[in-house]
Parts: structure tokens; sequence; C-alpha cells
């Protein structure tokens, strides 16, 4: 907000939470990405909504004071909190999405612009387009990536989906697989070797089938489900890989 709405431009990264914050009714979110710490918070300006969810707190994670989390993730949470104030400490992870985004986009390699603050996304749709949805093409285009660079991305298309009642698959609308960049953990020459990977996984496209289930739990099956490649795609691009980069992973 504070590089792209001119209203922001000249508000301090406090004001802009504050502003952020003062238009939810529940403000509820994971500590991990800029917190930098385990656990998370939910919290309102509004008695009535924390006196609902008072009574499950303790049924579900621990007294109100702490929630299940010991003192020194929480004194964690807020020293990161306060660390994500920082402009000068929080531009790194947008600055290296934005390169990442740049490397592939310039290449011709099909991700979602403009870049993000979380990570890049790939549209896997235009990735393997000729690939049915039934034959889950940002899995696919997952598990290609890992095995040419041991690169895991997140799929965010129909796996991460859940069936309907009667059993169809239900289609997610974008098939995208995304390769997040938290702060504290890349420098860019990893970057640079993840743009690398994905150009090659884009030039060998035509070799990535598609996967089907071999376990498939009725719910999270993204997180508990396993998948088996249709025909042997996955042999075939192992032998791409080491006719381009030898034994090198």
């Amino acid at each position: 907000m504070k590089t792209r709405e001119a209203q922001c431009k000249y508000m301090s990264t406090r004001e802009i939470y504050h502003l952020l914050a003062a238009k939810c009714d529940i403000v509820y979110f994971s500590a991990r990405k800029l917190g930098f710490a385990r656990g998370g918070i939910i919290t309102s300006v509004d008695r009535k909504y924390t006196d609902e969810m008072m009574e499950y707190i303790p049924l579900y994670e621990g007294f109100l004071t702490y929630g299940g989390m010991e003192v020194r993730s929480m004194e964690a949470m807020a020293q990161g909190l306060y660390e994500s104030l920082d402009m000068e400490y929080i531009n790194q992870g947008p600055e290296f999405i934005a390169y990442l985004v740049k490397e592939l986009n310039d290449y011709g390699v099909p991700v979602i612009t403009p870049a993000g603050g979380l990570g890049a996304h790939l549209n896997c749709s235009e990735f393997v387009p000729m690939m049915p949805h039934d034959q889950y093409p940002a899995a696919a285009v997952a598990t290609a990536l890992y095995i040419a660079g041991g690169i895991r991305g997140m799929e965010r298309g129909t796996v991460s989906e859940q069936r309907e009642s009667d059993g169809t698959e239900r289609f997610a609308e974008l098939e995208l697989l995304r390769l997040a960049v938290p702060r504290r953990v890349y420098t860019l020459s990893q970057l640079k070797y993840v743009a690398d990977r994905v150009k090659w996984v884009w030039d060998n496209r035509e070799l990535i089938g598609g996967l089907r289930w071999t376990m498939e739990p009725k719910v999270l099956r993204f997180f508990f489900g396993r998948m088996k490649e249709l025909g042997h795609w996955q042999e075939d691009l192992v032998v791409k890989f080491k006719e381009d980069f030898g034994d090198s992973l």
C-alpha cells in the first residue's frame, strides 16, 4: 500500500496498520509471516465478538492470557511485529519477489503480475494449457519443479479444493503454483537458482503429464493426500534433466 497507493505514500507503516485494522470487525493472523514466530492472534475492538469467542479459546487453544503459547513465543511475536514496522527491513521479501517475477515474466513464463508480497505465482493453466483440470495442472507443475530443482512450491488450484457432496470434483477457477518467499530465509542467489530451474521446466513443459489420486482424504487432501503420475512422464523428465545437468542435483 505504501508503494502503490497514493494516499499511503507518506504514511508510516504503523499508520497503515492502524488504518487497515480500523476497517475490520475481527483481526486474525498467523505470526509465521510478518511476526516471525509460532502461533497467531485473534482480536477485536468489539467486546461482542471477543465475548463470543472467549469460551472457545480454553477449549481449543489455552487460557485467554496465553492461548496455548509459551511466554518466549509471545515475546518473539511481539518483537517480530515491531520489526515488521521497519520498511528498510520488510522491503527485502517484496523486492526479491519482484525480481523473481520479472525474471520469469521477461523469459515468457506465465506468472501473475504485478508481483505481490508473499510469493511468485505461476499460472499453470497457461504453463500446461492442454492438461485437463482433473489431471491437476498446478500440482503437476509443482511436481516437475521439485524433480528439476528440489524446489517446494504450494499448489493453489483444484487440489486445494474439496469435492462436492455428490463426489464430483470442484474445479478451481485458477490453477496456480505459489513460490513463497518468507523473510529471513532466502538469499538473492537462491532466487536466481529458482528462476533458472523454473525456466528449464518451462522450456521442457511438453514433458509434464497429469496426476491421479492414490489416497484422497475427505478433508485437507492437499496436506495428507497422495498422488501418482499418469504414465511415466516423471521418469522422462529425469532423463532430460540428466542430459542437461548430469548428476548435479
